[in-house]
Formats: C-alpha cells, structure tokens, sequence
C-alpha cells in the first residue's frame, strides 16, 4: 500500500468535507473522525475529483487560519475487484432498496470493509480490503464473496438514481 502525500485542489477538499458528514463505514468497529490538536483524521473517505471518485483511508486534514481544511496525507485504498452488480427496490409500506456485490478478494487474508456516500441521485460505495494480521503464510489466491447492503432511501424522493461501487456503475428508480 503506498502512502501519498497530496495537495487536493480547494474542489476535491471540499468535496471530501461533504462526503465527511455522510460517510458510514461497515466493520466490525467503525472508526469516528477524530479532531485533535488542528489535524482532523478521516478513516475512510470518498473524494470527488470532477466526476471520479478516488478512495483513501487514514486521511488526514489541518485546519487553516481562515478555517479551510488542506489534506496533509492519506493512503490510497486497496479495493475489492467487483465482478457483479445488481440492485432490488422493495416497495412496502416503505421504499427499501438493497445492493448486491459478488466479487473477489486479493487474498484470503484481508477483511473486506464499505463506505458508502451520497451525493444528490449517486450513490457511491467503496468495497475495501484491509490486510488481517495473521502469523501464518497467505497463500495468494483470490477469495471470492458476496455482500448484500441496504441502501439509505427514507425520504428521497421518486427518481432514478445511480450506484457506484469501485468505478462500477448500476442504476435504479424509485416510483
């Protein structure tokens, strides 16, 4: 995993302030931001460069004199390659929607991790590895799985909408 140091343009600082605030990360034990001594440290995050979304985790931001955030670093995210997409819309008494994801693992020694974001009709969700700390050898073949996760809907309104998990994209509607 490399480590980068970056200077993200005011666009994509902001962007990721946003994704801050909705950002919800499904492990075993989810980390909270921290804010502590002027330096806020994100766990995972989702950045928006444009209309690409990048991944990283360990992120950390300094606050400037005039309140800005600038990203002193952050590690890019090993993600989970997605082999299939699909989304089911549940209309009870509730409008319910639930993704699937099959896909593969680098290894068996990684603990897959998500983070999911929404910005207006799109969703995005990052499927992560996280290497397991083992004191045995891995051995390096892929590891298949499947994951099933409701999406966040109470509320929005009808229309269609778009899912994007690691660079892939699935669509939606909701009546």
């Amino acid at each position: 995993m490399n480590s980068i140091s970056m200077k993200w343009s005011a666009t994509a600082t902001l962007m990721l302030c946003l994704f801050v605030s909705v950002l919800h990360t499904a492990s075993a034990v989810a980390d909270s931001a921290l804010y502590k001594d002027n330096e806020l440290t994100i766990s995972d995050a989702i950045v928006m460069d444009g209309d690409t979304p990048a991944y990283y985790r360990q992120v950390r931001l300094t606050v400037l004199p005039n309140g800005d955030f600038r990203v002193v670093d952050a590690v890019e995210k090993q993600l989970a390659y997605i082999n299939e997409l699909s989304v089911a819309v549940f209309e009870t008494d509730s409008v319910e929607v639930e993704l699937g994801i099959v896909g593969y693992m680098s290894n068996p020694c990684v603990e897959l991790n998500t983070t999911i974001a929404r910005r207006g009709n799109t969703f995005f969700v990052a499927v992560g590895e996280t290497p397991l700390q083992t004191l045995v050898a891995c051995a390096q073949v892929t590891e298949p799985f499947e994951l099933v996760m409701p999406l966040d809907v109470k509320g929005l309104p009808s229309g269609d909408y778009l899912v994007v998990v690691n660079g892939d994209e699935i669509d939606f509607s909701i009546d």
